[in-house]
């Protein structure tokens, strides 16, 4: 269950060892850790918030999205970087599905770290979207 959170986004959520690293600097540094981290458990005490059934359909649309193409996704949407998609990793997000996607992208923004960006994330979101569904 949460080992594909844990060990590398199988996780934007996207993003590795415990929600984001304690410091919020060392949050922001691209790597497949970090986009395993936003998808892990975000409350103080340790405790996964996640439901398990939306643990468990995570995990599905985080394994179609595949360990190389999550953490481009996740540095487009969540840090701003205009990284190149494949056309391959684009594929499987269409394949994956728009609904995977939105909950995947409502998931990381649920964290405390993302969620006063919120409406900028969903629009990078939908950008990604369209410019990966065209």
């Amino acid at each position: 269950m949460a080992s594909f959170f844990k060990v590398s986004i199988m996780a934007f959520f996207l993003l590795a060892g415990g929600v984001f690293l304690s410091s919020p600097t060392q949050a922001f540094r691209t790597s497949e850790q970090d986009f395993d981290l936003a998808l892990e458990p975000s409350s103080d005490n340790g405790e996964d918030i996640i439901p398990l059934e939306l643990h468990h359909y995570l995990d599905e649309c985080l394994e179609k999205l595949g360990q190389e193409c999550g953490p481009m996704f996740f540095t487009r949407i969540f840090m701003d970087k205009k990284n190149e998609i494949p056309t391959s990793c684009c594929q499987k997000l269409v394949d994956m599905g728009e609904e995977c996607h939105a909950t995947i992208t409502e998931s990381v923004i649920s964290r405390p770290e993302f969620s006063a960006n919120a409406t900028l994330y969903e629009t990078r979101a939908l950008d990604v979207w369209k410019m990966c569904s065209d």
